[in-house]
């Protein structure tokens, strides 16, 4: 480490902190301030490293000093009102609201600021303060969130009468509504960065001069290595379960990633993993399956657990705990493999788990309770169970999701005839039959169709089913090394991931070795010509045998990071070292609850289509966080969000490197059409939209059960000759969307 350079010692006090070796962290930042003393970012690593022994008032006087040299830093600011935020008593809130103004001055149009700042004034008993905010705030936000409207209406209202006490019940519990939506998070990432043990990015870089750009996949590949860095991050240790469930989400909101695994809810804290199990209020024996989801669209996750023939929903409160909502359900929940997924197209994510004898289909009300739909939907016959797997895509690109289901005897294909039923297809879309405990989807020849792979859960090999563009599938034996590495592994899981950010879906098995011993990764390189390269020597140290594996961008540094579970009960978090050489976009949808309220909050089960120059790829979105590859292009030229409404939204020119929240544009709905009379343009009629996916066509079906296909809207406008006169020489037509859609 060169001496006099800051960055060594600030990054080695950065990676200390996220060790827990507090007092080695301060050490380390100490140097880098006496180095760099003028460095704010730098000082705010020594505050919280402060604040997490507690020491307030040392971490108060750092931060001042800070001030002292850069007034205008907002973080600072931000981070000096934080210490107050605790506080419910007048003196210290008046200290808080005192700093936030100044962040509000810095940026006026920081709306998560705007509504801190109004809590800070109520508390101070500042009404006038208060009610100039909230003014503030109605007009940065235009559409204020349906359920959050009577509460700021009733905080605006008596801020206005200069009744301090009754508008802070209203105003806290605006704030709250507020939380989950993009515009609040975007404006609290500005103000303090990425939290949990993201706390830090390297913030002393070298100057660009000295910064070595990547032009070549080989040197890409020269720099990607994968490091267990479970230590390090402080995960889960060795618990109850074998090993059989994972799962990995920001369940409590704060922009990083928590764990669940062998019947604990480990939270992510600065220092290392902490067991909330209890707290939560998740508690119970380890499960097979868990998976986290939306199902009440209120943007916070909640969880599902297979506990053998038993399900078990947690409802998450968004204040950190969950709540057992099993009992009020009005269905019993089956276990096996779960889905959350709308396959009803009705806005809301619905409950699909696959059983060992049967496939539970639970539709959501979106009143707290659900419906077994079972019978009515024609899925009977599928299986999943405690070694199954279910899975979901448009395989064949209609705007519907089709349900895959492997089980311990046979692999089948449902095709959805919209409005919640579907007919098996397996034979007919050449899906080759046999059980596969193991089946993932994704597009890994980048042709725009969603591919499928499988694997026999605790065997040999693996297949790679390509798409042939019309739903059907052929088994591809092209990629021979890929075929011939997972023959030699026990495979117990597998993902479709693009590890090196090229934009191609690369391939990763996690299991044990052939005599059933010691733990094994296989990385298999996608080399976009229908090779696959073995990588698996970049995995560094040894492990127990491994059954589940999650993938998410951990430390977020732009690419993705392996948690596998081992049979001993532990998580192993493998770092993925250098695979940001290569570019990448994050993206989070979000799904509006006002309009039409046809999609789910998150997105799920919409498709993401992205081109950069030559390259195209498209993504089924399975969860909040959705990351894509985009080699060493600088930006995107489009991306195309098609929701499951089936209505495309375009981002032109997206900038590499970024996190987006990509929101739901609300679109028209019958256009209308004016021509010129010749003297004004008058209304003439409406014209028709596309098709009523799913709509039933009753007597149109002749006698039988019929659904409206996507192409059938086409229709011809007479227009009488009175109505259309010519203009400077021309006809002319105007065609306008006035209104949305309610339905």
């Amino acid at each position: 480490m060169a001496p006099g350079e800051p960055l060594g010692y600030a990054n080695l006090g950065l990676t200390y902190l996220r060790q827990g070796r507090l007092a080695d962290a301060e050490t380390e930042l100490r140097h880098a301030i006496e180095l760099l003393p003028s460095d704010p970012d730098v000082r705010l690593i020594l505050v919280e490293i402060l604040r997490s022994q507690e020491r307030e008032l040392e971490a108060r006087q750092e931060l001042e000093a800070s001030l002292l040299i850069d007034s205008s830093h907002v973080k600072t600011l931000y981070a000096l009102a934080t210490l107050d935020a605790d506080s419910t008593d007048a003196g210290p809130a008046a200290r808080r609201a005192a700093q936030l103004e100044r962040v509000v001055a810095l940026q006026p149009g920081n709306v998560s600021a705007r509504v801190q700042l109004v809590d800070a004034h109520l508390a101070a008993g500042a009404a006038e303060g208060a009610s100039i905010h909230l003014g503030q705030i109605r007009q940065l936000v235009p559409e204020i969130p349906v359920e959050g409207r009577d509460l700021f209406e009733q905080a605006s209202l008596a801020a206005q009468r200069g009744d301090a006490a009754g508008a802070q019940g209203a105003a806290f519990a605006f704030h709250n509504v507020m939380r989950t939506t993009p515009i609040y998070q975007q404006g609290l990432l500005e103000l303090r960065g990425p939290g949990g043990v993201l706390l830090g990015f390297p913030v002393v870089t070298f100057s660009e001069t000295l910064t070595p750009g990547v032009r070549d996949p080989e040197t890409v590949l020269a720099a990607l290595r994968f490091t267990d860095v479970t230590q390090t991050v402080g995960m889960p240790g060795p618990g109850a379960g074998g090993g059989r469930s994972l799962a990995v989400a920001d369940y409590d909101g704060d922009g990083d990633r928590d764990v669940f695994s062998g019947g604990a809810l480990w939270r992510n804290d600065p220092t290392g993993f902490v067991d909330v199990s209890t707290q939560a209020g998740v508690t119970g024996s380890a499960p097979d399956h868990a998976l986290f989801g939306d199902y009440d669209n209120d943007g916070a996750l909640d969880l599902f657990l297979s506990r053998g023939a038993t399900g078990v929903l947690f409802r998450n409160l968004g204040d950190g705990t969950f709540e057992d909502v099993s009992a009020q359900l009005e269905v019993s929940l089956a276990g096996g493999a779960p889905l959350f997924i709308d396959f009803d197209q009705d806005g809301d994510l619905d409950l699909v788990v696959a059983g060992s004898l049967s496939t539970g289909m639970y539709r959501n009300n979106l009143d707290g309770t659900f419906t077994d739909v079972r019978g009515r939907a024609g899925t009977e016959a599928a299986t999943g169970g405690v070694q199954g797997a279910a899975a979901f895509g448009d395989f064949d690109d209609d705007d519907d999701l089709e349900l895959i289901f492997s089980g311990a005897s046979t692999t089948s294909l449902f095709d959805n005839q919209r409005s919640g039923v579907f007919v098996e297809v397996s034979d007919a879309r050449g899906l080759t039959p046999g059980s596969a405990g193991v089946v993932r989807v994704g597009d890994y020849n980048n042709d725009g169709f969603l591919d499928l792979l499988t694997a026999p859960r605790g065997g040999r090999g693996l297949v790679l089913h390509l798409n042939d563009g019309d739903g059907g599938f052929a088994v591809d034996e092209r990629p021979t090394v890929l075929l011939e590495g997972a023959a030699t592994l026990i495979i117990h899981d597998a993902a479709l991931v693009d590890f090196d950010n090229d934009g191609w879906l690369d391939v990763v098995l996690v299991g044990e070795s052939e005599d059933g011993g010691a733990g094994a990764i296989r990385l298999f390189r996608n080399s976009s010509a229908g090779r696959f390269d073995d990588l698996s020597s970049l995995v560094q140290g040894e492990l127990p045998a491994l059954r589940r594996l999650e993938f998410a961008d951990f430390g977020d540094d732009g690419d993705l990071d392996l948690f596998v579970s081992a049979v001993d009960g532990s998580v192993r978090l493998i770092r993925n070292d250098g695979g940001n050489a290569n570019r990448y976009l994050k993206m989070q949808l979000v799904g509006l609850s006002t309009g039409s309220g046809k999609n789910n909050h998150f997105g799920i089960g919409a498709k993401i289509e992205v081109r950069a120059g030559g390259l195209y790829q498209t993504r089924v979105v399975t969860g909040p966080e959705i990351h894509i590859g985009l080699g060493q292009h600088s930006r995107a030229d489009v991306v195309r969000v098609r929701w499951t409404n089936g209505v495309p939204q375009n981002l032109f020119y997206p900038n590499a490197n970024q996190s987006m929240i990509e929101e739901q544009i609300l679109k028209g709905s019958c256009p209308f059409l004016y021509t010129w009379n010749g003297e004004r343009f008058e209304f003439l009629t409406d014209l028709m939209w596309k098709s009523a996916l799913g709509m039933p066509m009753g007597l149109m079906a002749q006698g039988g059960t019929a659904y409206a296909p996507p192409a059938a809207s086409q229709g011809f406008v007479k227009i009488p000759g009175h109505a259309l006169q010519p203009r400077d020489g021309a006809y002319e037509l105007q065609i306008t969307g006035e209104l949305w859609e309610v339905f």
